[in-house]
């Protein structure tokens, strides 16, 4: 009789700490899915722009040949700030075409466009990854103000 009270009690122990083992990975598990999905939901977020980038030449959509470069480093600071504060818009994109087109390039083989559109004084701006033009990225009314005097002064 004694040996079949220790095998059950030998049975549940080793069950106890199975099932304890199997909620701790489980916990773990969830614990570590919450931080990738918030991490990534938070990157995918921002628009994302290299930060090595070395000039940025500016076009207006319906006037190509009259390019403004950027490649001093008071510009390059500022469209790189500009940058980085854009956030992703959820939602269906149906955009106008494009007021200016932005060239970043990184060195003389690698480059990324960007399509822009400049909001009057206190709204705020979007911009566009020309390769995909079913998100769009907007910046604040404070950003607005830099991009009009980045953009629409050299441009006039």
């Amino acid at each position: 009789m004694e040996n079949k009270t220790l095998g059950v009690d030998l049975l549940r122990t080793v069950l106890f700490k199975i099932l304890s083992v199997i909620l701790m990975a489980m916990i773990l598990w969830g614990c570590q899915s919450k931080e990738d999905r918030s991490a990534e939901s938070q990157n995918s977020k921002e628009l994302s722009i290299e930060r090595n980038f070395i000039k940025v030449n500016v076009s207006k959509s319906t006037d190509s040949s009259n390019i403004i470069s950027y490649d001093d480093e008071e510009s390059l600071k500022s469209f790189q700030t500009i940058f980085l504060s854009a956030k992703k818009e959820e939602g269906i994109v149906d955009m106008a075409p494009p007021e200016f087109h932005l060239d970043i390039f990184y060195d003389k083989e690698s480059k990324e466009n960007l399509y822009l559109w400049i909001g009057e004084k206190e709204q705020k701006s979007t911009l566009m990854k020309a390769e995909d033009t079913n998100t769009i990225y907007t910046v604040s009314e404070k950003t607005t103000e830099k991009l009009m005097e980045l953009v629409k002064s050299s441009s006039n």
